[in-house]
């Protein structure tokens, strides 16, 4: 079990590996990776970035409304992600994510999923400017002059 970040990737991965719905969420950005590797003749995987939903079940009916082809998703992996976005990559959590959506065989699903590593990406780049700037963030301590 690694945990070196906190996270036990081990469990991440086989989550990765098995799971037909997952939902990384990243409670600093309010975004959520939603991977759907559920198929049918109309819909290849579903890889994106949205808002993080209010619960599990807002999440599955958000599906539902963006895969209308596909039953129901019943079941959804909620992984928590509250580190970094490219210590996914570092971790080999991305990697294995790739290797899922490779296994599928859609070159439009593992493009999006790079689009979505680079939105991530994006969004983390803007939050931690925003931080620096002060944003959208208030100090809680200040520094006494003196």
């Amino acid at each position: 079990m690694d945990r070196e970040y906190g996270l036990d990737i081990d469990a991440i991965v086989g989550h990765i590996d098995s799971a037909p719905t997952l939902s990384f969420f990243f409670p600093r950005l309010r975004r959520s990776l939603v991977l759907d590797m559920r198929q049918g003749p109309e819909d290849g995987p579903f890889i994106r970035v949205l808002p993080m939903a209010r619960g599990l079940h807002a999440r599955l009916r958000s599906l539902k409304r963006a895969r209308p082809h596909l039953p129901k998703a019943t079941e959804i992996v909620a992984i928590p992600w509250p580190i970094y976005v490219e210590n996914m990559v570092r971790s080999g959590v991305w990697e294995r994510v790739m290797k899922r959506i490779e296994s599928t065989d859609s070159v439009d699903a593992l493009s999006a999923a790079e689009a979505a590593l680079n939105e991530l990406r994006a969004i983390e780049s803007q939050d931690l400017t925003a931080l620096i700037h002060g944003g959208q963030y208030e100090t809680i301590w200040a520094r006494e002059s003196g």
